[in-house]
């Protein structure tokens, strides 16, 4: 059965046949795994920077925490509505790992984009805004107006999201990670300068808004245009082309797993906005978690790793050992800036964080220093999944951590409700762990067998 690892595709710099060749275990040493995953760090850093450079610009605002609970909500359930577009970075990176085309999931990228897109228009543009941001998440007034203003300028974030994912993928498969890098450095470039250039205007939450879609569009541009070689994909029999219809079957679950991802905020949001001061406690929480996922983006793209480097357990021993190593090393970092004096210096220099919301966001920062062990162990696990195939165990996951979190809150309302942030972090905490029991059963129980059988039937064993 030979050591068959991670598949490799030739001509990622543009050269080569385009074909996928294999790469023995052994060769997954340290540095290899520094250079393939690197710029995926990079990518991530300026990815979650999004949201530090935006609150940070929010809190300069005349009324800062409308501000910074308004374009809150509003991104929350922007998230919600472009989840499902998400999906396709992995589909299209699946498939091309595979030698299949990808013109089906091109059409669903735009097709789908489009529908969110004016899903979301609507909310802006129409009652419907009032109805679900008022009547379902449960935010009135002042936060209202700057949620609703806020999705104005953030309605055609969907279907950017689907141009961006599709040609991601596309690059992923062709392990050309550096244009994605540049492309998301562009990005934040650009949303900086456009969300700090409004701090003068009396704009609000749109200024997020707008600094958020300018900065998607020129990264979508960007990866559009970047080239990555495409595998000559054989002419498909008739039982292939009949497996081809299994793409919704794969594809379903992942999509359930994103939307539940980033319905997990909104969901959040919609129990802070029943504590005692609302506005307070979702400001804080915003920021909090703007600070603490920036901090844990070395582990954000640990999925790409596991789906573009392991297709064997002698893979995986390895790749999860530096994948885990990585993890540890940041929650500890993370640990180390939750010390009372370094986390009030972040907040205070970096937002100018009123009295009110800083002793809140402070009080939450120790329990969101275990974001990176506990995100990290679940998108190394999920990548695993979609390489193994069980995608299905991917949603599994995901809706328990909902349930979970669902079930915790009123529990955690009560004692927790006078500090709605560290409430927040605390219920997204509950969940990732309850998520990571699951995801490592399943790992053993099922992914990794069936990686043994897919490599021992390339062996012709």
């Amino acid at each position: 059965m030979g050591g068959q690892g991670a598949s490799v595709r030739e001509g990622a710099d543009g050269q080569g046949d385009g074909q996928l060749k294999p790469i023995e275990p052994t060769a997954l040493s340290p540095g290899f795994f520094a250079r393939f995953y690197a710029p995926l760090i990079a990518t991530s850093f300026l990815l979650t920077a999004t949201n530090p450079l935006v609150a940070a610009a929010l809190a300069r605002t005349s009324d800062p925490a409308a501000s910074l609970a308004g374009f809150g909500v509003a991104f929350a359930l922007i998230g919600v509505l472009y989840a499902p577009l998400l999906v396709v970075q992995q589909v299209a990176a699946a498939r091309l790992l595979a030698a299949r085309e990808i013109t089906v999931v091109r059409r669903f990228a735009y097709v789908m984009g489009a529908v969110m897109s004016g899903v979301a228009a609507a909310v802006a543009f129409t009652p419907l805004g009032e109805l679900v941001l008022g009547g379902v998440v449960g935010v009135q007034d002042g936060i209202l107006d700057q949620a609703i203003s806020a999705m104005t300028a953030l309605w055609p974030v969907p279907f950017l999201t689907g141009v961006r994912a599709l040609h991601q993928g596309r690059l992923v498969a062709g392990h050309r990670t550096n244009p994605i890098a540049l492309a998301t450095g562009v990005r934040t470039v650009v949303l900086g300068a456009v969300a700090f250039a409004l701090t003068t205007t009396p704009a609000g939450a749109w200024l997020g808004g707008v600094a958020f879609t300018a900065g998607l569009a020129f990264e979508a541009a960007i990866v559009a245009f970047s080239h990555a070689p495409l595998p000559a994909v054989p002419e498909l029999t008739e039982s292939e082309t009949q497996g081809e219809d299994r793409l919704l079957s794969f594809s379903a679950p992942l999509m359930l797993n994103v939307m539940l991802w980033w319905s997990t905020p909104l969901i959040i949001t919609s129990v802070l906005a029943r504590t005692p001061e609302p506005d307070c406690s979702i400001a804080a929480f915003t920021v909090v978690e703007a600070v603490a996922w920036f901090l844990t983006a070395p582990v954000g793209q640990l999925q790409h790793a596991a789906l573009a480097l392991v297709d064997c357990r002698a893979a995986h021993t390895q790749v999860r050992r530096y994948a885990a190593t990585l993890a540890i090393g940041v929650t500890v970092l993370l640990g180390i800036l939750s010390v009372p004096a370094i986390r009030e210096w972040i907040l205070w220099n970096g937002f100018r964080l009123d009295p009110s919301l800083l002793e809140p966001a402070g009080l939450a920062f120790p329990v969101a220093a275990l974001y990176p062990v506990l995100y990290g162990h679940r998108q190394y696990n999920q990548g695993l999944f979609v390489r193994a195939g069980c995608t299905t165990l991917v949603a599994r996951g995901a809706v328990l951590r909902i349930v979970v979190i669902a079930a915790a809150a009123p529990i955690l309302l009560g004692p927790m409700g006078p500090n709605g942030a560290r409430l927040g972090v605390t219920l997204a905490v509950v969940g990732l762990f309850a998520e990571g029991v699951f995801l490592e059963l399943m790992s053993r129980r099922s992914a990794l067998p069936l990686l043994d059988k897919a490599r021992a039937r390339s062996a012709g064993c």
